[in-house]
């Protein structure tokens, strides 16, 4: 939250899980964002009480942890398309909400075949 001599800006997490859902489907490769938690992932974010449409939220002193989980399109390499999501949802929610993001771990939950043009 910060403090302004009008008031005070809260951005709810409903808002911040919604920006990085949308900046990891801007990128290319990412078919989908998995929109519940599948319980593999409880291992990598510990408590996750704080998830929002599929992304974990976890707010600290210094700034956010995110976890997205993610589907890739196949014939896409995978270590590619992850830390481009990565860059991207730390890039525009930091952008979007001034808010520092101190780290975005990314699950890829999957891999689908791209759907040809005629389906």
């Amino acid at each position: 939250m910060e403090e302004q001599n009008n008031g005070s800006i809260k951005i709810s997490e409903e808002v911040i899980a919604t920006i990085a859902i949308n900046a990891a489907l801007e990128v290319d490769g990412v078919s989908s964002v998995m929109q519940k938690v599948l319980p593999s992932t409880k291992s990598v974010v510990g408590n996750i009480k704080n998830v929002r449409k599929g992304v974990a939220i976890l707010r600290t002193e210094e700034g956010l942890e995110l976890t997205i989980q993610i589907v890739v399109k196949n014939g896409y390499k995978i270590p590619d398309v992850s830390v481009a999501v990565q860059t991207n949802v730390k890039d525009t929610v930091a952008n979007m909400t001034g808010i520092n993001v101190i780290k975005t771990n990314v699950i890829v939950a999957g891999v689908v075949e791209k759907k040809a043009k005629n389906d």
